[in-house]
């Protein structure tokens, strides 16, 4: 019964580490450079121009349209437009 309680201690300590650690593994993104989010707003600009977007709609469209391509590059997503 001993072994059998050691065992399952020493499967339940490897398992917990291997979790933690792979919590920890992800690496931090990178903020992407002032001039390529600037060619991303440029290009979502035309996006919603093709896809007819209101200027009502227009903040939420450009924002969502740059953060994708952002998390495509794996950069860290972005909470406001970029100032022309």
């Amino acid at each position: 019964m001993k072994k059998l309680i050691t065992v399952l201690t020493i499967a339940l300590l490897t398992l917990s580490s291997n979790l933690a650690y792979s919590e920890d593994a992800e690496p931090e993104k990178m903020e992407a450079d002032k001039a390529y989010v600037m060619s991303l707003l440029t290009q979502c600009k035309e996006y919603a121009i093709e896809d007819e977007v209101t200027q009502s709609d227009m903040t939420k469209y450009l924002l969502t349209c740059i953060n994708e391509e952002l998390e495509l590059g794996d950069y860290k997503l972005i909470t406001a437009l970029p100032k022309d």
